[in-house]
């Protein structure tokens, strides 16, 4: 089956199709077209509700963060599954407080457990302050040198056999707010095996839940995730851990080898490195990679700043990368082609060309949104009332 595996290949692809020599205008064509394209919802960017990076952690608030990957909720449930993340951390003996040096996972909040090297026993999280929220101040005093990888655990969270259990439907910002000045009208059930049927919705930055939800309770997240663009701005790729510089010459610019690396792979002429320095460096300007002559080797060349010294380097990265891949362009690049032509046809005042392809694009969105609405990807139904209990609002009966 053809596909087309990354951006370029894309570019490549409109370029030939259309006759154009213009690689800058098929980007711009692209972009455009990936701005018709936001909110498209595909199996592939549906997020895995049982991830641990996916269970928010209620706060004091009886709030959670807005996942900043969101791009549209499918739906919350809270089943009382116990959470645990962990961060490195540094901390000193007899004192009641620990630095974070690492970001965890997900959001810590007071009253979790914490445990780890030099870690009283029982200790919990008293408060979160400092920068980022990096000191944690402890309610038990370190038993030594803090270090290492430190868990956070949930309490008062275990899962429950007997229910009941909660799954949330989105409501409006408006509705959740004056339905919460009458949520102790909720009837609570106690061991009652049920589904509940609650309700979310966004309040700022954050989730409120109804029935209220108590600081320290799990609430899985079954949602359909933002995706990058194409050609923007990537995280810098590790392409090998360790290396060694075998050569250097020249008066700057200087040429260099790179031997002993554990990886090569990603890697072609001109693209830029940088490394840490151990015995030796590849230099302090702008490095780019000359050939690649094996699985461990490389030369590169060196412009500006300090000479290249031979020795033994870590952490070889490429940076300035771009996203050459994406959910959408993998599994749907009919979306990409159609309406990166469309854009291209307007672009040059082409209006006939330009209604056949938005035609074209608009056939395969509505394909999509069919799938979805027949409940063979969303995996459910399109009703207006819960298949859990009707919507009916007997819990604000009142004897």
């Amino acid at each position: 089956m053809f596909v087309i595996p990354t951006a370029d290949d894309l570019v490549i692809f409109i370029k030939d199709f259309t006759g154009s020599t213009n690689t800058d205008e098929i980007k711009k064509c692209i972009f455009m077209a990936e701005l018709s394209m936001r909110n498209i919802e595909l199996p592939a960017l549906r997020c895995d509700p049982y991830d641990t990076q996916n269970i928010g952690v209620v706060n004091a608030l009886g709030q959670i963060p807005i996942p900043g990957d969101m791009n549209k909720p499918i739906l919350f449930f809270k089943q009382g599954q116990q959470y645990v993340t962990s961060a490195s951390a540094t901390g000193d003996v007899a004192t009641y407080t620990i630095t974070l040096t690492s970001v965890p996972n997900q959001n810590l909040v007071p009253g979790m457990l914490v445990g780890g090297t030099g870690i009283g026993t029982g200790a919990e999280i008293q408060s979160i302050t400092g920068p980022n929220n990096t000191i944690i101040t402890l309610t038990v005093l370190n038993t030594g040198a803090v270090s290492g990888s430190i868990s956070f655990t949930t309490v008062g969270s275990t899962s429950s056999q007997t229910g009941p259990w909660i799954v949330y439907d989105r409501i409006g910002d408006r509705d959740i707010i004056t339905q919460g000045m009458i949520a102790q009208l909720y009837l609570q059930p106690v061991n009652v095996p049920a589904v509940i049927r609650g309700k979310f919705s966004e309040v700022g930055a954050n989730y409120e839940f109804l029935p209220y939800v108590a600081q320290g309770d799990l609430i899985n997240m079954y949602y359909y995730r933002a995706w990058p663009l194409l050609f923007s701005p990537a995280d810098d790729q590790l392409i090998s851990a360790v290396g060694s510089v075998t050569s250097v010459s020249g008066a700057g610019p200087w040429t260099g080898a790179i031997a002993g690396m554990d990886s090569t792979e990603g890697l072609e002429a001109g693209d830029i490195i940088y490394a840490t320095d151990d015995t030796g460096s590849i230099g302090t300007g702008t490095v780019t990679v000359d050939t690649v002559l094996s699985s461990t080797s490389i030369t590169f060349i060196a412009t500006g700043g300090l000479t290249p010294v031979v020795g033994d380097v870590t952490d070889i990265y490429e940076t300035d990368v771009d996203v050459q891949s994406n959910a959408v362009l993998s599994t749907w690049p009919e979306g990409y082609v159609y309406s990166t032509l469309r854009e291209y046809f307007i672009k040059r005042h082409n209006d006939q060309d330009a209604a056949v392809y938005d035609a074209k694009f608009k056939e395969a969105w509505n394909v999509v949104t069919d799938q979805n609405n027949l409940g063979k990807w969303s995996g459910g139904h399109t009703r207006l009332t819960s298949v859990w209990q009707p919507r009916q609002y007997r819990q604000y009966n009142i004897k």
